[in-house]
């Protein structure tokens, strides 16, 4: 187990901690503020039915744009001014870009606005795991799988009330996009307050940010680091479209293939998320004892033996096993490769994140044209192949990145990561 000083753990931390939670709570809630509302904005826009699918996938796929382009661009932001910063102006402009959603009835107002959503859902998410990982610095220990816990668990909570108002607006989402977006609002407001500044780090952090400055070599890694990002980014890709090919595509899977009910479909996918928070909950402490690259590394088998279990049992009952085990392993991947991509550097933690994320985020544009290709030209038989190929590749490969050297100024001796065991 990885020794650590509890001492730098003040309460000023604990709170910041806290508000992290609350951070990624608010925004796991609007995406689902979203998903909720998307029938009654179809309704609003006159895209109801088949004829409204290619318009609207044009204003989805503007969203995913934006997110890709935010993720990357706020990078240079949190780390010239803080997180806290970037996080407090996110966080009034991300639920403040919802309300308009909810008033457009014209397709280019909709895309434009769906673009400048997305900008600040991407800006948001890598500002939140930037401070994320600043807060995981002193705890010396893994905690970011836990803050995307709360992110699902935002979801759940918030779907809950979006599907009250999806039943009573059926026709317009203005009322659901309003009044939730301007509680988002509010969360982030008051979340904002108790996070940490720019300047607030463990000392050691501090010297070695410092040295490394000042070191003539800094160039050289900065390109180093920049080419690991650039990995990490691939891999996480591999993640997410593996993520959306269950999320789009599970249902119909288990129903087709495996011969089971809607709604037992139903419970597969529902079997897939609780596995995943669950997942989440317990995987920092597992990490801590295991390191983060063996972490990773057993999440991808055990996710890799889901589909197996899945694909060769080809029962419903293999399908419930399959889909919890996939759950498991696929949860903790993505936020133990960013906690790992923001300490390779502490100083550049938000251009890092952004990168990666960035990347990452473009799964959500090619992930569901690629797999509705797959099914399209081989048969949904085969939707678990391109996923089981990916989540090999990235249990192979992300813990060796996870473990690269960056090499440090010559007598710097100053480390900021955590043991990658």
């Amino acid at each position: 187990m990885n020794k650590r000083n509890n001492n730098l753990v003040t309460p000023r931390i604990r709170k910041a901690r806290i508000a992290t939670f609350a951070g990624f709570m608010m925004i796991g809630a609007m995406m689902y503020i979203w998903s909720t509302g998307v029938t009654a904005f179809r309704e609003q826009m006159g895209l109801s039915g088949s004829l409204g699918d290619v318009d609207f996938g044009m204003i989805a796929l503007s969203i995913g744009v934006g997110a890709a382009i935010g993720c990357i661009a706020v990078g240079r932001f949190v780390d010239a001014f803080g997180a806290r910063k970037v996080i407090y102006a996110t966080a009034i402009a991300y639920p403040l870009s919802i309300i308009p959603m909810g008033y457009v009835s014209h397709f280019w107002f909709a895309v434009t606005f769906g673009g400048v959503l997305g900008l600040f859902r991407g800006a948001i998410d890598t500002a939140l795991n930037s401070h994320g990982v600043q807060v995981e610095r002193f705890y010396q220990r893994p905690i970011m799988s836990a803050f995307h816990a709360f992110y699902s668990f935002g979801g759940f909570l918030i779907g809950i009330v979006g599907s009250y108002f999806a039943s009573h607006y059926t026709s317009s989402a203005a009322v659901p996009f309003t009044v939730l977006g301007l509680a988002m609002l509010l969360i982030g407001l008051v979340t904002g307050h108790f996070l940490l500044d720019k300047g607030e780090a463990p000392a050691l952090d501090v010297a070695a940010a410092a040295s490394d400055a000042a070191s003539p070599a800094s160039s050289a890694r900065n390109w180093q680091i920049i080419l690991i990002m650039v990995g990490f980014g691939v891999l996480l890709l591999g993640s997410i479209i593996g993520e959306g090919a269950v999320s789009d595509w599970g249902q119909e899977y288990v129903r087709r293939q495996l011969g089971t009910s809607a709604s037992e479909a139903g419970l597969a996918i529902s079997v897939f998320i609780g596995a995943q928070c669950f997942s989440r909950v317990v995987g920092d402490r597992i990490a801590e004892r295991i390191g983060a690259a063996q972490m990773v590394f057993c999440s991808g088998l055990v996710a890799v033996a889901g589909l197996l279990v899945t694909i060769v049992g080809g029962t419903p009952l293999a399908g419930l096993i399959g889909f919890a085990l996939y759950g498991l392993g696929l949860a903790c991947i993505a936020p133990l490769m960013l906690s790992s991509a923001g300490r390779k550097d502490p100083a550049h933690a938000g251009r890092n994140i952004g990168i990666v994320n960035s990347i990452g985020y473009s799964g959500m544009l090619v992930g569901p044209a690629g797999i509705a290709a797959v099914v399209n030209y081989f048969g949904l038989g085969y939707l678990l192949y391109a996923p089981l190929i990916l989540l090999g590749l990235l249990a192979i490969f992300s813990p060796i990145l996870m473990r690269a050297h960056v090499s440090s100024p010559a007598g710097s001796g100053a480390s900021t990561s955590l043991p990658a065991h």
